[in-house]
């Protein structure tokens, strides 16, 4: 009987696993959706359980507090220590996916039971409020939200793409975020009113939203994909102290850490103080709804205009120019602190001075792990953002605890309604909370963001790291295994050992699975696909700005001829004049890098008429795979995102003109290849055995 994790990993067959693939819409959506799962009870369990602790069980505002600030030690292990897990996990199903599996129901659980406080004295309510609330943030919800973090620095290697799936998971997070804060609270009101009982109305909501969550995160788990292979091919475990020294010692590392430490002391500022402010200082509660909206909308907008503003701005520039937007959105609102359209005007303006920061908060630290794995050697991603997140769970444990201890020296009293029943001194530390204290956090943000140098290197950075990977791939001494083995990874040579001298050119038709055979083939021998790769070299060859190689990567799919592109430098020192490049020369400079990357790091070559360019080399063995009409349209509807057959062929058209511009013959020629194999006779698998045994035999004839 096959195990749940089998059973839901349904979706994972015949994914494309190239790293720098453009990542599928529905596979974006299904993590993203997972944020909003994991926000409905992060902020069940931050800002509003602060206000059901105090106003709903009466718990003292020190206690809760105190309970946060103890809990928070508890928790800074637990995020280490799970970060820790995450690095050394080398799962079937992922060494993320499968944690987000493995806690989905327990997370749910966990979170019903924080808010089933039973009938006790002061001293058992803060005992039993203790004990839950450790339960669901130090264990539960770290153990989830750990892997979820690491798993989007897994999907994919393109710092664009990574950008654009942050930005949709912060649209959706924020949402969730805005819903739970802005409606949970009358949503609970009008079911404490329907069955008469206010605590079963907290209990029933939270249900819910955790049955919810549940089916979300196991969608996640469903279709999202793992596809980064230098976290895959790692085996060896970090001594954990190594791991340590090179994560704090990360520059991009502490600067997304100090980002995302103020940006958590400011969302438990406002997202607590807001419903005090508006009972106690505006005089109704209920304008924390439109209030919360209306800032949040605005973060919402904000990162929506993100994709189009960060390639023209970077990160930078655009989150210190948030950060002087929200500071001026506070002043204004100290010219009359109850004025509601002022009110309403702040929050839009902190809105967008937050949606720079808050759109690229989990890119920040993805960024940091290919900067430090390029430093240092060492890719280190759990701990990363375990370490991340215990600076963001200190900032909210620390800043609760502070805040309960001020409201608490004050004399504030939850269980009174009205400004005339607090004392004079509670009222003025509400005010000080909301309209002082957020201004000297965006003034440290502004600090911090100005130390962030990595916008205009990153491409440079992750080229290097590409050729680097390239050329290791060759050096492991993995690939000196028998056949035997080798049908888990390498051919037979002398004495029975593989050392990877092999290079394999694959030419193809649409359809036919060419890419999957590469992959598989690639597996086999524990080497490198070379496709979108060789894109990102011969962009740096012309100087191009990362957004241009996008544009080489569609001219060179286009297979246009007599085009001549012109792409401008890169914007930092040293990256040469632009030049205009016509097609012969993209092509010429192409077969060069394929040569050199067939000599230095022998891998699979995926189209580029790799048969033709290394025809003279030796070890090298090509073939061309095809398929019956059938099999094509199946793996247009199910491979290409439902191209038909006639596209497929149209695409196989501007191929055959390529091909032959440069090459002088056929592509489809069984001349030109030492296999020509029927996929939709043979299957992929069958395909890939025939050519092993085939390259088998040729290596032993030698």
């Amino acid at each position: 009987m096959k195990s749940v994790a089998e059973l839901l990993n349904y979706k994972q067959k015949n994914k494309d696993m190239d790293e720098f693939i453009k990542v599928p819409m529905s596979e974006k959506l299904a993590y993203c959706f997972g944020d909003p799962a994991l926000t409905l009870m992060y902020t069940m369990t931050t800002t509003l359980l602060i206000y059901f602790y105090t106003n709903v069980v009466g718990i003292s505002a020190g206690s809760v507090g105190m309970i946060m600030l103890v809990s928070r030690v508890f928790d800074g292990f637990s995020d280490v220590l799970m970060g820790t897990i995450i690095d050394r996990t080398h799962s079937k199903y992922g060494k993320s996916r499968i944690w987000i599996l493995r806690l989905a129901v327990p997370y749910a659980l966990a979170a019903i039971v924080l808010f089933t406080m039973p009938g006790m004295g002061p001293k058992g309510k803060v005992v039993y409020a203790f004990v839950t609330y450790n339960i669901m943030n130090t264990v539960v919800y770290t153990a989830i939200s750990q892997p979820f973090h690491a798993l989007g620095s897994l999907m994919s290697r393109d710092r664009r793409e990574r950008d654009v799936i942050c930005n949709i998971r912060m649209i959706l997070s924020i949402t969730a975020s805005m819903v739970i804060t802005a409606f949970t609270l009358p949503l609970i009101n009008k079911v404490a009113a329907l069955i008469g009982n206010e605590q079963a109305a907290w209990i029933l909501v939270t249900a819910v939203y955790a049955v919810i969550s549940v089916f979300v995160l196991l969608n996640t788990y469903a279709t999202c994909t793992e596809r980064v292979q230098t976290a895959q091919k790692s085996k060896e475990n970090i001594p954990f102290w190594t791991a340590l020294k090179a994560t704090v010692s990360n520059p991009y590392f502490l600067i997304a850490l100090g980002l995302m430490l103020f940006y958590t002391v400011y969302q438990i500022i406002i997202g607590t103080d807001l419903t005090y402010y508006c009972q106690y200082v505006l005089n109704d509660v209920d304008l924390v709804m439109p209030l919360s909206a209306s800032e949040k909308i605005a973060t919402i907008v904000g990162i929506a205009l993100l994709p189009k503003l960060l390639p023209k701005f970077g990160k930078r520039n655009l989150i210190c120019a948030g950060c002087i937007l929200g500071v001026a959105g506070q002043l204004l609102f100290l010219m009359n602190i109850t004025s509601i359209p002022l009110g309403v005007l702040t929050c839009i303006m902190r809105g967008f001075g937050i949606a720079p920061f808050y759109g690229v908060q989990y890119s920040l630290p993805s960024d940091a792990i290919e900067y430090g794995q390029w430093k240092t050697g060492l890719r280190i991603e759990g701990l990363m953002f375990s370490s991340m997140s215990m600076g963001q769970k200190a900032g909210s444990g620390f800043t609760s605890a502070i805040m309960g201890s001020i409201l608490s020296w004050a004399a504030f009293d939850g269980l009174k309604a009205t400004a005339a029943e607090q004392t004079a001194e509670a009222i003025a530390v509400i005010k000080g909370f909301y309209l002082y204290v957020p201004i000297a956090i965006w003034l440290l943000m502004f600090l911090i963001a100005l130390c962030y140098r990595l916008d205009k290197k990153y491409d440079q950075m992750m080229r290097e790291l590409i050729a680097r990977e390239g050329k290791a791939d060759a050096d492991v001494p993995e690939l000196a295994d028998d056949l035997d083995s080798a049908r888990h990874g390498g051919l037979a040579g002398e004495s029975g050992k593989y050392s990877n001298q092999i290079n394999i050119a694959i030419g193809r038709l649409y359809g036919a699975s060419g890419r999957k055979i590469a992959e598989e083939l690639a597996k086999e021998l524990k080497c490198r696909v070379y496709d979108r790769q060789i894109i990102c070299m011969l962009g740096e060859r012309f100087g191009m700005e990362s957004a241009n190689i996008e544009n080489l990567q569609k001219y060179l799919d286009s297979y246009n001829e007599g085009r001549t592109l012109t792409f401008s430098p890169y914007s930092m020192p040293g990256a040469g004049i632009a030049e205009d490049v016509v097609d012969t020369r993209v092509f010429e400079e192409q077969s060069k890098l394929i040569l050199k990357l067939a000599r230095k790091a022998p891998g699979i070559f995926l189209g580029r008429c790799a048969n033709f360019v290394l025809a003279d080399m030796p070890h090298t063995y090509s073939l061309f795979v095809y398929a019956d009409d059938d099999y094509r349209e199946k793996e247009g509807q199910e491979y290409y995102q439902g191209q038909t057959l006639e596209e497929l062929k149209a695409r196989d058209e501007k191929r055959n003109e390529y091909y032959l511009r440069y090459t002088g013959t056929k592509r489809d020629d069984p001349k030109c290849y030492d296999l020509v194999i029927n996929v939709g006779k043979t299957g992929v698998q069958g395909a890939v055995q025939m050519v092993l045994d085939y390259i088998e035999k040729k290596e032993q004839s030698q």
